[in-house]
């Protein structure tokens, strides 16, 4: 999927898809459940494999930040250098709950792509 080439509107989709993370990282820290929705109608788009590479990814890009600027991530959450920050842990999470995550990430994503018509 293109994105709009806006780099405003770029940074607007990275925000919105940093706070639904977030949002769904808070909600199973706190022992809640993610819900999917059944009848989204892109739902035959999201296999299996689709769903276990942008989990995958998403577990990948953390690890990767995390690696590479500690010092900065600690600061960013305010914790001290003894303290380590690790991954959302989304690898983990029940298959629903993970596609509840792909399906929240992909209506953000439409809102910013670039849709062509065939006509």
């Amino acid at each position: 999927m293109r994105l709009m080439p806006d780099i405003a509107k770029q940074q607007e989709c990275v925000d919105k898809t940093i706070g639904w993370l977030h949002y769904a990282w808070e909600v199973t820290e706190k022992g809640g459940h993610l819900q999917m929705d059944p009848f989204y109608d892109r739902n035959k788009l999201l296999t299996a494999e689709v769903v276990q590479d942008v989990i995958t990814h998403i577990e990948d890009i953390f690890k990767s930040e995390l690696e590479k600027y500690p010092g900065y991530h600690r600061a960013a959450q305010g914790i001290s250098a003894s303290e380590y920050l690790i991954p959302p842990g989304f690898d983990h999470l029940p298959y629903q709950e993970q596609v509840a995550i792909v399906q929240g990430i992909d209506k953000i994503f439409q809102d910013y792509a670039v849709h062509t018509s065939v006509f």
